[in-house]
């Protein structure tokens, strides 16, 4: 449960975070261009942040031998 609500809340900020920075673009405070630069770079930050915590150093795929080792068991 605790996972789904850390996951919940990150995406919550995520959307919070980029509906800021859209309003600040179309209400040209800053171009276009760095808020959407600076919306990748921070949302790339926030999904590792979370996989960090949430998943720890497993990796998210494997390779071919672990693979069929897992698929023989």
């Amino acid at each position: 449960m605790f996972e789904q609500q850390y996951a919940m809340t990150m995406l919550l900020m995520m959307t919070t975070m980029n509906a800021f920075l859209g309003i600040l673009m179309v209400a040209g405070f800053i171009p276009i261009e760095y808020g959407m630069s600076f919306a990748f770079f921070a949302m790339c930050g926030m999904i590792w942040k979370c996989k960090v915590d949430l998943m720890g150093n497993v990796r998210l795929w494997e390779n071919p031998k672990q693979y069929r080792d897992r698929m023989e068991k």
